[in-house]
This record gives C-alpha cells, structure tokens and sequence, in this order.
C-alpha cells in the first residue's frame, strides 16, 4: 500500500525531472519466461522503437516524507483529470528495488512524486508498459541523482544500457524501449547474461507503422498470465525450434530494406505467437472477429496490390501496419475508409527515451496534495 503524503511543509527546492520513453513494436517478439521473477524471457527477440506512442512522466523529489517510501503516483490521460494510477503496490516495490540499484551512484534519499501520461490507449495491446517502466527508470534516476539530461546520467555511470537493464525488471519489453532504431533482446544462457543491443539506427531504415486502434478496453487477460500459460501450449516447442533462423531473417531484411521479405515474416511470427495462446491452457484469446476481419482485407488489399502494407499483433486485439513513410497516408485513408469505426495513431520508427530537467518547485506549495 502506498503511503500518504504527511502534509509537512518545508522551503527546501526540490529537483523536478521529466522523462519521455517511447513503445516498441517487437518484429519477433518472446513469448513465455523461463524466470518470471527476474524476466528473463524463454528466447530472443527484436524490435522497432516507436516515437509517438509514449509515455511521458515527471518526478520530482521530495526529501521531507513521512517515510521514504511514501512515494505519491498518479495517471492523467489526455483531456481529463488526474486519476490514480493503477498497481501502485507493484511500481512502489520496483521504485524501492530501483533506489537501491541507485545507491552506488548517488544517495537516492526522499520519496518520489510522480505524474505520468499516455499519447496511447493503454493495457490493450500497445506495449504501454514497457513505454511506462522505461520512462518511470529514468524519471527516478533523473531525479535521485539531481541528473537532468541523458547526458549527465552517463557521467554519473547510469548509462543507456544499465538504464535498460533496470527497467527490464519493471516489465520486460520496457528495456527495448529505451533505445532507437530496431533493437535486439538477447536472452543469454543465464538471467545476469542478457543484453539489450540496438542492431540499426532509426536513419538506417525508417518505417511507418500504423497503429489501428480497434478495441480501447483494457485486456482481460494480462501479458503476465499470457507468459505463464505459454509453455502448456502444445505448439510452443515447435515455435521456439525455429526463431533463432525467424530472427537472422529479420536483421537480414532490416539490413538489405526489403520491406516484403520482412512483412512476410513479421505476419507469420504474429500468427504463430497467438496460436501458442490460443492452445494454451486455458486458452488465451487477445482478438475477435473484428481483428480477424482487418487482417482479411489488408491481405486481400495486398493481393490485388492495392496497398504494400504487412501487420503485425502483439498481445492485444489492435493491428499494427508496417509501410514505408511515403504510402503511409494513402494506405491510412484506405484503412479509415473500409474502417471508419477505428482510429489509428501514425506512428514511425524512434529514437528512443529522454530525459530533460523541469522547473524547479519548492515543497510549500505541495505538502497538502495527494499528487499532482
């Protein structure tokens, strides 16, 4: 349970830091853990980092709490008032594993306050929690060691990759999305053996993707109950016996820009991931006839070479539509026009995560909030 702010008023300024991270869009995706406590994935995967859906959150930090975990969260999404966030349990013990993760490189003292927004729907299939932990990690770092750039983290030692090693502890997939470009999580042969590489820059190959916004709700089954139920799938070895080759196939394809080569693979590897979670036990279905109706005519559209556009589906019921920039806004009428129930988010391939100072603020004018 998160603790209450105490009321107490103090003159003392405090940092206040606010951090960008973008979703990622994994091309092979992991499926399936072999250590849920520690996230380490069942096999390797790669992935395109985003730039519009995102997740922006600030901290500040507050040295005279009650107690120096009475951090205080909440979610605002766009156009309404603040609300509190969701699991704070579980991001209140990440944010106390990460202080001590901190400590060797500053004194990490003081609660945090935290706000933190979506550009996107989130918990429907869009990787909202990888956007969020990765800019959660760096939001606290950024304000525990009074660093306000990126810059400043990596004189202090905090660099990208131990930036992406921490948030891969709040959720897996964020540790893709602190980097840019296309982005390749190595499981290793031990939990402490993974690495997180980014393989090509965004300026290397820069793509569209089209995020079709079918189903805003929230899942009704989360990424984490899907993971632990991969492994009673009985296709899950046959998947697993072939993604090393899927994967080499992918970097090829990003390498040599063959959109057609890499399309093909990424719908035959969306595909075969839910089929794992539709024969698993229980069943695990992410999408519906809606889904399954979009994907029918965007291969049809394909087919009578209407569009030179490929889907792909993370663990949700809204398709991604991978293109290249210059047919993005054609292929998005297209889509509106068979689809006018849907919104899309046109997106491309990122940088990746931000850090950048706020406004200093000082404690009288919080010490009677329950978040801001």
């Amino acid at each position: 349970m998160v603790n209450q702010p105490s009321g107490k008023k103090s003159n003392q300024t405090t940092l206040h830091v606010t951090a960008t991270a973008p979703s990622n869009i994994a091309l092979v995706k992991y499926w399936g853990k072999s250590d849920a406590s520690l996230n380490w994935p069942a096999n390797d995967s790669l992935s395109m980092t985003l730039s519009q859906a995102k997740t922006t959150t600030s901290a500040t930090m507050q040295p005279d709490a009650a107690t120096p975990s009475a951090h205080r969260m909440a979610f605002k999404t766009a156009g309404s008032a603040t609300i509190p966030m969701r699991d704070l349990g579980k991001t209140t013990r990440y944010l106390e594993w990460l202080r001590n993760e901190i400590r060797p490189f500053a004194a990490a003292e003081g609660a945090l306050d935290i706000l933190t927004h979506n550009s996107f729907p989130s918990s429907c299939g869009i990787a909202s929690s990888a956007s969020g932990f990765a800019a959660l990690t760096i939001a606290a770092a950024g304000a525990w060691t009074g660093a306000k750039n990126m810059d400043e983290l990596h004189r202090l030692g905090i660099t990208r990759d131990l930036l992406s090693t921490w948030a891969r502890r709040g959720s897996g997939s964020a540790c893709r999305s602190i980097h840019g470009g296309y982005v390749q999580w190595i499981r290793g042969e031990a939990p402490t053996g993974q690495k997180v590489r980014p393989i090509f820059s965004p300026e290397h190959w820069p793509l569209a993707d089209l995020i079709v916004v079918i189903d805003r709700g929230a899942k009704s089954i989360s990424s984490t109950e899907g993971h632990a139920r991969a492994f009673s799938s009985p296709l899950m070895s046959v998947r697993m016996s072939g993604l090393d080759e899927r994967l080499k196939n992918a970097a090829q394809a990003i390498e040599g820009r063959d959109l057609e080569r890499l399309g093909t693979i990424i719908e035959c590897e969306a595909i075969e991931m839910h089929s794992v979670m539709m024969t698993s036990q229980p069943r695990t279905d992410y999408f519906g006839a809606p889904t399954i109706a979009f994907i029918q005519w965007l291969r049809e559209s394909r087919a009578a070479g209407n569009l030179a556009a490929w889907f792909t589906l993370d663990a949700g019921p809204n398709p991604h539509v991978i293109c290249r920039p210059e047919d993005a806004d054609a292929i998005k009428g297209l889509i509106l026009a068979q689809f006018p129930g849907c919104t899309l988010i046109h997106d491309q391939t990122g940088s990746g995560a931000t850090l950048g100072p706020g406004q200093e603020t000082h404690n009288a004018n919080q010490g009677g909030s329950d978040g801001h």
